[in-house]
């Protein structure tokens, strides 16, 4: 099973909603576990879930939606993880916010041979802007690497949210290109 920790220590950059329509995408060829780790429960209330219960359990992602802040579950979630996405939007403010979890990542990494894997993911981009161009440098700077997907400021995210479906099952041909890209690199970086 591949672990996929999905943590910055700032709000509202977008960690559940990568999460859980990461987790769609990948549920379309693989058995996938999203697991809400933040207390305020956007992903657990997301969607139609099967609450059945199997006994034996067997995924091959586990997919967890980390809370805002650098908290025990943070920490926790980047010593199991194989693979650690940190969302950032364009802002200097979700950049100064990343440096504590990428220096438990690095510090992690550095005890375990370089596990985790990890990258940041732009989310809410504003493409073809002086801004969209700058973030990359800065997080970049940060020491780990920066995805080549990334998400766009799209109304469709909110809106398969807010119906508790994914941008995969949209209209929105654009969104869906948008994650499934994400997945793709995704799945490169996996040990």
């Amino acid at each position: 099973m591949t672990v996929v920790a999905i943590v910055n220590q700032k709000g509202g950059v977008g960690k559940t909603t990568l999460a859980t329509n990461l987790a769609w995408s990948l549920a379309q060829t693989a058995s996938v576990l999203l697991l809400d780790a933040d207390p305020q429960g956007s992903a657990r209330d997301w969607g139609h879930f099967n609450t059945s219960r199997p006994e034996n359990l067997r995924y091959d992602w586990l997919i967890l939606d980390c809370p805002p802040g650098v908290s025990n579950t943070s920490a926790d979630a980047v010593r199991v993880a194989d693979v650690v996405l940190i969302p950032a939007k364009a802002s200097a403010f979700d950049v100064w916010a990343a440096t504590d979890i990428v220096a438990a990542v690095k510090a992690r990494q550095q005890s375990s041979n370089g596990i985790p894997r990890a990258a940041f993911v732009i989310t809410m981009a504003k493409p073809r802007t002086i801004l969209g161009r700058q973030i990359d440098a800065a997080l970049a700077e940060l020491g780990l690497p920066v995805l080549n997907s990334r998400t766009s400021d799209r109304v469709a995210y909110t809106h398969a949210g807010n119906e508790g479906t994914s941008v995969i099952e949209g209209p929105d041909s654009t969104a869906r290109d948008e994650i499934l890209a994400i997945r793709r690199e995704l799945e490169q970086l996996t040990p």
